[in-house]
């Protein structure tokens, strides 16, 4: 009599179906069917033998266990790979709620509620060697106005735009020393701005280095990191003569030409940016990078140039940074002038520095208390004008420590600090700030999840 106990899993993305099956003289088959595609395997393991031939056994045994792990490799060696298995969809939804101290008596103040950033998007390989990354954006989702994040990405209920395409681009590498990546994606300087995605910052806003990056645009670039092993990265790219992030520096340019002009011909101006770095990580990584662009005809003079320095590193749950940037050019954007909307040459720089501590990582609490406090200055400076300082301090609890930023939630208080001029232009009555920055002192609580 034959009894047959059945049992499925899954196994590298195919179904796999095994099958024991016991009578006295015991059968090892093995057995291999399509079905929709994906090659199903059905091993029979298991065998019952008398004492007497234990021998026989154990060979019998060794074989199926052979078996079992040679046949299946082979029958899967052509489907395996990942390099052509199709998109990986990813995401996160960043709900937020603050309110702001110390604003005029002749305004309100209450609690808000909003999303900073929501994104979806997808990922992968097309063929080996290019891949390809699509993400969508609904940053300051239910913020009415600009938004706490000055506007960055406007789109749904705000007064000025839509949901968008925040990033589409394909890489192309044909050796790992030289890859070239097209589309619409960030520009290669800062090294917060371009190595720490929105969802793993350590807080709730990016420093305020990020008004006078040329941010995202559309363009070339040729890069790589860690070349040949020593830890030295660069990019060097082109890109079209505008930042598509509102309120940088970089975004008040024109790109196109003349003829049918559009996307059809430029008017010969760019943004050119580069970026060298080294990583000795995780203890230390450094970079310099700048850019070069133009902007509205100022005294006979169109150019803009930025530069930044940066670092970053960390160990034990001990993690820093800084960084410094640089912008030197024109604009009418009302924050890097000292009265709103005023067209000027500008001198504008910012300088950050931050701490955080992984207590857990530290050996200091248990898994389910991953805490991190943190601590952040960050001064704003335009020649001549003022300065915003916003000090910031922070803690981050995560969830489950082995995925830290599946699931997070961020305190901030921001202590803001106006000085000179340009005063005026910050906060009442004009409320301009610089991308990240806040006017007033500002209590927030973001919650965080992703996939």
């Amino acid at each position: 009599m034959i009894a047959v106990a059945a049992r499925s899993c899954q196994t590298a993305g195919a179904l796999r179906l095994v099958f024991v099956v016991r009578c006295k003289k015991g059968v090892v088959k093995m057995l291999q069917s399509v079905c929709s595609g994906a090659i199903v395997s059905f091993v029979v393991l298991e065998t019952l033998l008398s004492r007497r031939s234990l021998v026989m056994k154990k060979n019998l045994v060794a074989l199926a266990v052979a078996a079992a792990f040679v046949v299946p490799g082979v029958a899967f060696a052509s489907t395996s790979s990942n390099r052509d298995t199709g998109p990986v969809v990813f995401g996160y939804a960043q709900i937020t709620g603050a309110q702001q101290f110390g604003t005029p008596a002749s305004q309100s103040s209450g609690l808000i509620f909003g999303a900073n950033r929501i994104r979806l998007g997808f990922k992968g390989e097309a063929v080996p060697g290019v891949t390809y990354f699509v993400q969508g954006a609904w940053d300051n989702a239910g913020i009415i106005g600009d938004g706490l994040n000055n506007g960055l990405g406007s789109n749904i209920a705000t007064k000025s735009g839509q949901a968008q395409l925040m990033d589409a681009y394909i890489n192309f590498a044909p050796v790992p020393f030289a890859q070239l990546q097209v589309g619409k994606f960030k520009t290669p300087e800062g090294l917060e701005y371009t190595s720490v995605a929105g969802n793993e910052l350590t807080f709730i806003f990016r420093n305020m280095g990020q008004s006078l990056l040329p941010g995202r645009s559309a363009g070339a670039m040729i890069h790589a990191g860690n070349v040949m092993g020593t830890g030295v990265g660069y990019a060097v790219g082109i890109f079209d003569n505008t930042s598509l992030d509102n309120y940088t520096a970089f975004s008040n340019g024109n790109t196109f030409g003349g003829g049918q002009g559009h996307l059809l011909n430029g008017n010969g101006k760019y943004i050119t940016s580069g970026m060298l770095s080294y990583s000795m990580s995780p203890l230390l990584t450094a970079e310099v990078s700048g850019s070069m662009g133009t902007a509205r005809t100022y005294h006979g003079t169109d150019k803009l140039t930025s530069w930044n320095v940066g670092l970053s590193g960390g160990m034990m749950g001990i993690n820093y940074g800084a960084g410094y940037t640089r912008t030197d050019g024109t604009s009418t954007i009302g924050y890097m002038n000292a009265s709103r909307n005023s067209v000027g040459t500008v001198n504008a720089s910012d300088w950050h520095a931050e701490l955080a501590a992984n207590l857990h990582e530290m050996s200091l609490t248990p898994d389910w208390l991953d805490v991190e406090p943190a601590v952040r200055y960050d001064q704003y400076h335009v020649t001549g004008a003022g300065t915003l300082g916003n000090a910031t301090v922070g803690v981050n609890y995560f969830v489950n420590p082995n995925n830290p930023h599946a699931a997070e939630v961020q305190l901030n208080y921001i202590l803001a600090t106006r000085g000179g001029s340009i005063d005026n232009a910050y906060g009442y009555p004009n409320g301009n700030s610089p991308i990240n920055g806040v006017a007033y002192n500002t209590l927030m609580l973001q919650f965080q999840a992703g996939f």
